[in-house]
């Protein structure tokens, strides 16, 4: 008997470490996405969409996939068209060997749905994907990362949660750590609870968010105490003497001490769309005193970084400065259009190899792609605003191109849509070449004029930059109050369209050709 028990024991023991070393492996997979690598590639994705409910006139349905490469910085978007058995296929060029997508329905006038989905390089995504009578949907779905149809439609909703969840406080009353104190034990916090509460999402889905809410508000708010505080005495309830000159302290280094707390090492960072704004706004905080990379090698840059950095990220190596570093070469090529130098091709060679090659082989083609634009777009032209009566602006602009179909795009850097309208574009842009069509180009200093100077070299045109006064008035005239927003004049000079809001390149190209004959 005794012999019995003993073994029964042992069993016992036995089963339990197997369900014990068995739930420990379920959880490790289960719990949290896989770490993603840095690695250019392409991951498919495929699928149908059924009992689509199209109003009268909507024929053509499109599906795009957008996302924030964490490398180059630039944010992409892919698409299709359903094809005749309402079915689609997208090869997808990523800068990692796995992401979270965002994926869109729409046609050339609406949205009908919207989701995020999980993509593996070496497993395609297959999707089915089936409206209701409401217009709702339900994804049913394989391969990429497997995620559940309920992580899929709810990581979307709770982005936006998280973004209306608006927090506010009279941040000129607080000092730097006060403010940083404030901010992230109540403000993040409440924002946080305010986009995963209410919604059905796995625990590995709620740590992507959390990831991806604490980079954004890293960089949207804790980042910005001096201006915000300034912000918040400008709308203080308190009445200040009209001569008032507050002016809010820029942090010192050691304020920025919180970021021990959020392990910028973590390789998890990768999923999330804010991580390269993150990073390029890093570079640009005043007291980390970071110069431009320019023709520096590399770990001689990194080195004097680390020098200042190392006590408030707690660590001086791994995954941050590699990828602070590419970001960095990325700020050049994104925001001044400035191609990269041969010594600056040689430094990435030199710093980013075995292991890290993938960088290199990222950036390199990136400043391909640049230099091929700059020279596609050898048609810009900067103008100086002419001196006329600000009413009278917009006709003397447009008399200088008479005897061409004239597209007037109102825009700005800071104006994401208005970045994507002029990337898509760009196809059509080149098929109007010397067809007798010009683009005209107009911002104001809401778009800093060195940024501005850098954008404008991929985007080409006829660019003027106007005053604010300039720019508030002719809005207005139009009667404007967003943009992107456009006019097509006709050869004459004739205004024929005003919109805000980018069509599509389809319905831009019908209403620009509609007056070539």
């Amino acid at each position: 008997m005794k012999k019995f028990t003993s073994f029964k024991k042992q069993t016992l023991f036995i089963v339990f470490c197997m369900l014990t070393f068995s739930c420990t492996d379920f959880r490790n997979n289960n719990d949290q996405l896989p770490d993603p690598e840095v690695k250019a590639g392409i991951a498919k994705i495929s699928g149908t969409i059924t009992n689509l409910k199209l109003p009268e006139g909507e024929k053509k349905v499109t599906v795009e996939i957008g996302l924030m490469n964490p490398v180059t910085g630039e944010e992409i978007r892919f698409r299709t068209n359903l094809n005749e058995n309402n079915g689609f296929s997208l090869d997808v060029p990523l800068e990692c060997n796995t992401a979270i997508v965002g994926f869109n329905i729409g046609t050339d006038t609406k949205y009908y749905g919207n989701a995020s989905v999980g993509l593996k390089q070496d497993n395609e995504l297959q999707m089915n994907i089936v409206f209701d009578d409401k217009g709702d949907f339900k994804i049913e779905s394989k391969g990429g990362l497997n995620l559940r149809n309920e992580d899929m439609i709810n990581i979307s909703k709770a982005q936006g949660l998280f973004e209306e969840h608006h927090t506010w406080g009279d941040y000129c009353k607080m000092t730097p750590k006060e403010f940083a104190e404030h901010e992230l034990t109540i403000s993040l916090k409440e924002r946080t609870n305010a986009g995963l509460d209410s919604l059905v999402l796995s625990e590995k889905i709620k740590k992507l968010l959390t990831d991806q809410f604490n980079l954004r508000f890293l960089k949207g708010r804790l980042f910005y105490y001096k201006s915000d505080a300034e912000k918040s005495f400008k709308m203080s309830e308190i009445k200040q003497p009209a001569d008032s000159d507050y002016t809010a302290v820029e942090p010192n280094i050691e304020y920025y001490s919180f970021l021990k707390d959020f392990n910028l090492n973590n390789p998890q960072y990768l999923y999330c769309y804010s991580y390269s704004e993150f990073l390029q706004r890093f570079l640009t905080i005043a007291a980390f005193k970071i110069p431009k990379i320019e023709d520096i090698p590399i770990d001689e840059w990194l080195a004097g970084v680390k020098t200042t950095v190392q006590d408030v990220t707690g660590f001086n190596s791994g995954l941050f400065y590699d990828m602070l570093a590419a970001n960095a070469y990325t700020l050049q090529m994104n925001d001044g259009k400035e191609p990269l130098t041969n010594k600056q091709v040689e430094n990435i060679s030199n710093y980013y190899r075995g292991n890290k090659t993938e960088y290199s082989k990222i950036l390199l083609r990136k400043n391909e792609e640049l230099v091929k634009n700059i020279v596609k777009n050898n048609d810009l032209i900067v103008n100086k605003t002419p001196a006329v009566a600000t009413d009278k602006l917009t006709d003397t602009i447009i008399a200088k191109y008479k005897g061409s179909v004239v597209l007037v795009d109102f825009w700005a850097t800071w104006c994401t849509p208005c970045m994507n309208a002029h990337k898509d574009m760009e196809p059509l842009k080149a098929e109007l070449k010397g067809k007798g069509v010009v683009f005209v180009y107009l911002t104001n200093g809401s778009s800093p004029r060195p940024l501005w100077e850098g954008k404008i070299k991929g985007i080409g045109g006829e660019q003027y930059y106007l005053t604010d006064g300039e720019w508030e008035f002719v809005l207005n005239s139009f009667s404007f109050n967003s943009i992107p927003s456009y006019l097509i004049y006709d050869k004459t000079g004739q205004l024929k369209h005003m919109f805000t809001g980018f069509p599509g390149t389809d319905k831009m190209k019908e209403m620009i050709e509609a007056f070539l004959n």
